[in-house]
């Protein structure tokens, strides 16, 4: 937002409005995440309080920035007729509305810069924060047993990891490996329930968040493939033979 350069009226507003319209985009976007993250396994991990406050902090700037935003819209001056009266110095009116508008227009878009820049320092915190407090996770801890479809869903994720999409409903994604397998919800609850993966929440779920495997996920990868035990046959019982009546 910085540098930007606008004239009052239809300019302004043109402007504006994009960035408004964006600043709407990061919060839906902002909001997601912290609904996901407070769904998901992290919340039991030590030190993720903090992470969580500041990520909702993320959600209240961005939030802010939008206000401000569609406030200095509020105070741009737009070109318009007045009601029926005395003729007036149209011209000299538009000076003197432009010349009250600029200074409220200029702080609006000040305070709405401010809190972009808190948004994106609670983003970088967050984003620390996450991989510190999953590096401290005891390595010794006991590892999950997976079935078939949860260790074939692993080896898929660690050839080129893969991206989380949102749905379209709060704290709902949609996962896919980078060769194209899809993740389904009760595998991807499990790798998160567990800590197997890590998200870059650095970037909108609107957008794709890339993932990748953890430490325990690759240790799981180096245990023998589990195999899915068959069920026993059932073996039909004999039909009884038609009795014969003789005569």
């Amino acid at each position: 937002m910085n540098g930007l350069t606008w004239a009052p009226g239809s300019d302004a507003l043109a402007k504006i409005s994009s960035l408004l319209l964006r600043s709407q985009q990061v919060t839906a976007g902002t909001l997601a995440e912290l609904s996901a993250l407070d769904g998901s396994s992290y919340t039991a991990v030590p030190g993720s309080r903090p992470a969580m406050d500041a990520l909702a902090g993320a959600v209240a700037a961005a939030s802010s920035a939008s206000t401000d935003l569609a406030q200095a819209i509020s105070a741009n001056p737009l070109e318009g007729a007045a009601f029926p009266g005395p003729p007036a110095d149209e011209d000299a009116v538009r000076e003197a509305r432009h010349a009250e508008a600029i200074p409220v227009i200029t702080e609006h878009l000040a305070d709405a810069a401010y809190g972009f820049d808190l948004a994106a320092t609670c983003c970088a915190y967050v984003a620390t924060g996450i991989t510190h407090d999953l590096d401290r996770v005891p390595k010794n801890e006991k590892l999950p047993k997976l079935n078939t479809r949860q260790f074939t869903a692993l080896q898929a994720l660690a050839e080129n990891g893969g991206t989380s999409f949102s749905t379209g409903r709060i704290g709902a994604v949609r996962v896919q490996a980078a060769n194209g397998a899809n993740i389904g919800p009760a595998t991807w609850e499990f790798f998160e329930k567990h800590r197997l993966v890590h998200i870059d929440i650095r970037h909108s779920l609107y957008h794709g968040q890339m993932v990748t495997l953890t430490d325990r996920a690759r240790r799981l990868l180096t245990q023998p493939r589990p195999t899915t035990k068959a069920s026993p046959a059932v073996v039909p019982r004999p039909q009884p033979l038609p009795r014969v009546t003789r005569r």
